[in-house]
């Protein structure tokens, strides 16, 4: 079993969305939203880490070692595994519609 480490960019990334589901829907979907992520990590990548192929989407923009994990049918998960400390390393999570550049370049403007 692999332990699940949220980095700091995943956190910020899962407030971003909350906040946005909050004030496009409603709090309610919000919490929904979070708690179906979070479900879904723990119950599909915990024991089959290797579940979700390398992302198509961070490829094409030169980033190979990365993981995409669709947990429903508007969110995505990116994460990476290091296998030597049997750990899932959450790295982004976002609404599939969202363009992953816009996301990005945003997330490195807030850190």
């Amino acid at each position: 079993m692999y332990d699940i480490v949220a980095s700091p960019t995943f956190k910020l990334c899962l407030d971003r969305l909350v906040h946005f589901l909050t004030i496009k829907h409603s709090a309610k979907l919000a919490l929904e939203t979070k708690q179906t992520i979070k479900r879904a990590i723990l119950q599909n990548l915990t024991d089959n880490p290797h579940i979700a192929p390398v992302s198509d989407r961070l490829i094409d923009l030169g980033i190979k070692r990365y993981r995409q994990f669709q947990v429903d049918k508007h969110n995505v998960v990116f994460y990476s595994l290091d296998e030597k400390n049997k750990k899932i390393v959450l790295l982004a999570v976002m609404d599939n519609r969202q363009s992953i550049q816009k996301l990005l370049s945003e997330v490195m403007i807030l850190y």
